[in-house]
């Protein structure tokens, strides 16, 4: 079993929890999965991986991301920073190196 790294695959942040994907096998921070919950294909890409675990596939490595997804993700990301406070203060307590 591989060992969770100490950085979010996609954005670089290194502080706070991780988690993996639902689109691949990226570890992400916090505010990154929060991203990728509001993609229009993320209910699709968790249903087929809960299909995959279901047959014992435990080590599914997902539908991938969809087409522009790191466009997406960057655009998406600064418009829930802009309208979520709660995401914001996040992004503050995992960037601040005090």
């Amino acid at each position: 079993m591989t060992m969770p790294k100490a950085k979010c695959d996609r954005c670089g942040i290194t502080r706070g929890g991780f988690r993996m994907s639902m689109f691949n096998q990226d570890w992400c921070c916090e505010i990154c999965i929060e991203v990728e919950r509001t993609h229009t294909d993320y209910n699709k890409a968790r249903e087929i991986e809960r299909e995959e675990v279901i047959k014992g596939n435990t080590n599914y490595e997902g539908v991938g991301l969809p087409d522009g997804y790191d466009t997406w993700a960057k655009e998406q990301r600064l418009r829930l920073l802009h309208e979520d406070e709660r995401l914001l203060l996040l992004q503050d307590a995992l960037t601040d190196e005090d």
